[in-house]
C-alpha cells in the first residue's frame, strides 16, 4: 500500500466517522427521550448496525496504520498470561474452555506488546467463534532453536480450502458479521515482527494457527 492509498483510506475513515458519531448520538438521544422506541421492530438491529460500522472503521484504521511502532523487549510468558486473563469474562459468559500451556522460562522477543496482544486476541476470538457450546481452545508456547512457537488450536467447525486460501485477504470474510480485516491485520502485525503465521484446518474437527517469532537471546 503506497502513501497515496494510505492517505486516501485515512481520509475516508475520518469523513465517515464524523457523521457516524452524530448518527449514534442522535439515536441514543431519541431512545433517552422516547424509551418506547425500543419496542420498534428494527430498533435494536439499527443500533447494532451502527455499532458494527464503528468496529469496521476501527479495523480499517488499524489495518491502514503503517507507522513504525515502538519496540522493546516483550516477555512472551507474561503476554500469554495476560491473554488468558483478558479472555476470562468471555469464556465465563459463553461456557468455552481455554487451556494455556507455557513454560516458566522463555526468551523474550523484540516487538510491541500491544500489537502482539491484538494479533493473538484476533486469533483467539476467531477460535472461540468457531467452536460450539462447551468448545475447547488451547494455546501453547515453546522455544524451538532461535524461535518462539505459539500454537492456537480449537475443536470447532474447521475451514474448507476456499476459506483457507483467502483467510488473510483484506475485506474477504466468510462470517456473517465479519469485516475481513481482523486476520489480515494479524498477519500484518506478525510480518512486522519478522514472524510467520500458518494455518491448518479440517472441516468438522477444528483449526490450528501456528505463529513463529524470532526470540532475543539475552544471554549472548
Amino acid at each position: 500500500m503506497d502513501n497515496s492509498e494510505t492517505f486516501t483510506i485515512s481520509k475516508i475513515v475520518h469523513e465517515i466517522r464524523n457523521p457516524l458519531t452524530l448518527i449514534n448520538s442522535s439515536l441514543q438521544l431519541i431512545q433517552q427521550l422516547h424509551p418506547e422506541v425500543k419496542d420498534f421492530q428494527f430498533w435494536t438491529q439499527t443500533l447494532e448496525d451502527v455499532s458494527y460500522l464503528g468496529v469496521l472503521l476501527d479495523d480499517l484504521a488499524s489495518y491502514n496504520d503503517d507507522r513504525r511502532f515502538f519496540r522493546c523487549e516483550v516477555d512472551i510468558r507474561q503476554l500469554a498470561l495476560s491473554l488468558e486473563e483478558s479472555l476470562q469474562p468471555y469464556l465465563l459468559e459463553t461456557h468455552k474452555h481455554f487451556s494455556l500451556h507455557v513454560p516458566n522460562q522463555l526468551p523474550s522477543v523484540f516487538g510491541n506488546t500491544i500489537k502482539l496482544k491484538q494479533a493473538f486476541l484476533n486469533i483467539l476470538k476467531n477460535a472461540c467463534e468457531a467452536t460450539g457450546d462447551e468448545g475447547r481452545i488451547t494455546m501453547s508456547v515453546r522455544k524451538y532453536l532461535s524461535d518462539i512457537i505459539i500454537l492456537i488450536t480449537d475443536d470447532g467447525c474447521g475451514m474448507n480450502n476456499e476459506c483457507l486460501e483467502t483467510l488473510f485477504t483484506p475485506f474477504v470474510t466468510h462470517k456473517t458479521n465479519g469485516s475481513g480485516l481482523g486476520l489480515a491485520l494479524t498477519k500484518k502485525i506478525i510480518d512486522a515482527h519478522h514472524g510467520q503465521i500458518d494455518v491448518t484446518s479440517v472441516l468438522g474437527k477444528g483449526t490450528t494457527f501456528t505463529i513463529t517469532l524470532p526470540h532475543m537471546n539475552i544471554l549472548v
